[in-house]
């Protein structure tokens, strides 16, 4: 099993901001929420539930955390939790589970089977719609790579507006065969400045097959051109 992805934790983390309505939200896919801040189970954790609860026990995403006022939250789940189960569906990690939430219809109903100290639990949760910024984080998702609004003072920089960094690739994507990385800032996209979230999803959702970047890197002496590309 992979190890944790710290900025694929802070992309579902990130929440806490919302663009205005506008035509952004008709671009992008509707798409299921728990409101929860996932990471991998790492080897010490899946020996520990090994011990309790038997063998099959390592496998699970944990809850590093639960967004107030969200479906997790009215589902009473908790900081630490490790969710096994969807329904039938036994649960291996993060990005399996990622995907099938978000697939799922909003309003509808999942029973989440989840391990807690000593107890096994069976939570039954109603799927949420995800916010209109972490739609808008996710999309560069078909090419394989996601974004966060990062303020260049997080970064070491004098405070400025806010940058669009890379949160993550995906291996063997169309974005990490552009050799894409996380924290990539993206200076411009089809030859359009990047300022926000909102015009970020907008330019990318015009974009057909591939889309073309400008980037700025930690320790690069200039930006860097890329184009990720959809094969065939």
């Amino acid at each position: 099993m992979s190890r944790v992805r710290p900025a694929e934790q802070l992309l579902l983390a990130c929440l806490v901001c919302l663009l205005p309505a506008s035509a952004l939200a008709d671009s992008l896919p509707e798409m299921g929420w728990l409101g929860i801040s996932i990471a991998e189970v790492g080897e010490e954790l899946a020996d520990r539930l090994a011990s309790a609860f038997g063998p099959a026990a390592g496998n699970g995403v944990q809850v590093v955390e639960v967004l107030k006022n969200g479906p997790a939250e009215s589902a009473r789940l908790a900081r630490g939790d490790v969710i096994v189960q969807v329904d039938t569906q036994p649960i291996w990690d993060v990005r399996q589970l990622q995907r099938l939430i978000r697939s799922r219809l909003i309003g509808g109903r999942l029973s989440l089977t989840v391990l807690r100290d000593t107890a096994r639990l069976t939570l039954p949760v109603v799927v949420g719609p995800m916010p209109l910024p972490a739609r808008a984080q996710l999309a560069g998702e078909r090419f394989g790579f996601s974004v966060r609004e990062l303020s260049d003072e997080t970064v070491g920089r004098p405070p400025a507006a806010a940058r669009i960094v890379i949160a993550f690739v995906e291996a063997d994507s169309p974005a990490a065969r552009a050799d894409l990385r996380p924290l990539d800032a993206i200076l411009t996209l089809n030859d359009q400045p990047v300022r926000d979230l909102e015009g970020f999803a907008q330019a990318l959702a015009r974009s057909q097959r591939a889309a073309r970047l400008l980037l700025e890197r930690r320790g690069a002496p200039a930006p860097i051109a890329a184009t990720v590309e959809l094969p065939g």
